[in-house]
């Protein structure tokens, strides 16, 4: 009995040792993993120098033989409490730099839609180019401003500038030049978007006398529509609008006549009733054809009348 007491006495310190070590072994694990952490976000918040880790292995220093060790687990009381210090500061690293993304994808997100509009504005407002191009996809977008009306008896200075104004005007060339329809068309448009009334639509007039049977002469009509609109004759406008809708049904441009049409009629002061035949017109003869705008249109329309 005594010797197997003996034996359990001097097996203590050892299986007591085997214990320190394993767990030593084990927080030394998560030290080199949090200084992993510490290094990446290093790189991630600034890519400058790598910062060194604030958890290191301990100093080596040698002992004498037979020097009594300081007691483990006081030692790896004081590493795990450093460990969860550093966690808790490597936690804070981690919301802060989230929040942080957070912010940037806010900002960019707001910078994009404020550019977006900016854009848009510019290609509103924009000329057109000298070098030509089809301005076809291009007349259905909101008036340009009425200039100031002219003086019924304009002087020679007055009809100097207005010269000066339509020469500024750039004409199609290259192929457009080449097409007579073509370039008879986007002049006519061009002079529309310049708020050259008059001569916008003597140029519309000599297309559609010259090229009744062209591709674009629907849009052509409609622009012309627009032009008597824009020039305070919203009759004729209304007449150009429903000849174009009625003739070619299937233009490019008819759908926009009718909603043309039912903006002459709101000039005209028609009534309500009147306006809403143009709005119901459009959903029967359209229907699932109109696009998303012209839809949304046609909605605001109806509401504003009080359409059934």
């Amino acid at each position: 009995m005594t010797v197997m007491i003996a034996g359990l006495a001097a097996a203590a310190p050892v299986g007591a040792q085997a214990q320190s070590l394993s767990l030593d072994a084990r927080v030394g694990q998560v030290e080199k993993r949090l200084n992993t952490v510490e290094r990446v976000l290093s790189r991630q918040n600034g890519g400058g120098p790598l910062v060194q880790p604030e958890i290191g292995p301990p100093d080596a220093s040698t002992t004498a033989a037979g020097t009594p060790a300081s007691a483990p687990l006081t030692d790896l009381q004081a590493r795990v409490a450093a460990v969860e210090s550093a966690t808790a500061s490597l936690t804070n690293r981690v919301e802060t730099t989230e929040h942080r993304l957070q912010q940037l994808e806010g900002d960019f997100a707001g910078y994009r839609r404020a550019t977006d509009a900016r854009l848009r504005a510019l290609e509103e407002s924009r000329p057109t180019s000298a070098a030509g191009g089809n301005e076809a996809a291009d007349d259905t977008p909101a008036r340009p401003a009425r200039p100031a009306p002219a003086t019924p008896k304009p002087s020679a200075a007055a009809d100097s500038a207005r010269a000066d104004r339509v020469a500024a005007v750039p004409k199609p060339t290259g192929t457009d030049a080449a097409d007579k329809a073509t370039y008879a068309y986007n002049y006519g448009y061009r002079l529309w978007k310049a708020g050259l009334y008059p001569e916008a639509e003597a140029q519309l007039e000599k297309y559609g006398t010259r090229f009744p049977k062209h591709r674009l002469v629907s849009r052509a009509q409609n622009v012309l529509g627009l032009v008597y609109l824009d020039d305070d004759r919203a009759k004729d406008a209304a007449q150009i609008f429903y000849e174009n809708y009625s003739k070619l049904p299937d233009g490019d441009r008819a759908p926009d006549s009718l909603f043309n049409l039912a903006r002459s009629l709101v000039v005209l002061k028609r009534p309500a009733p009147d306006i809403c035949q143009v709005y119901k017109e459009v959903g029967d003869v359209y229907g699932d054809k109109l696009t998303a705008a012209q839809r949304a249109e046609a909605d605001r329309g109806r509401a504003t009348y009080k359409c059934k």
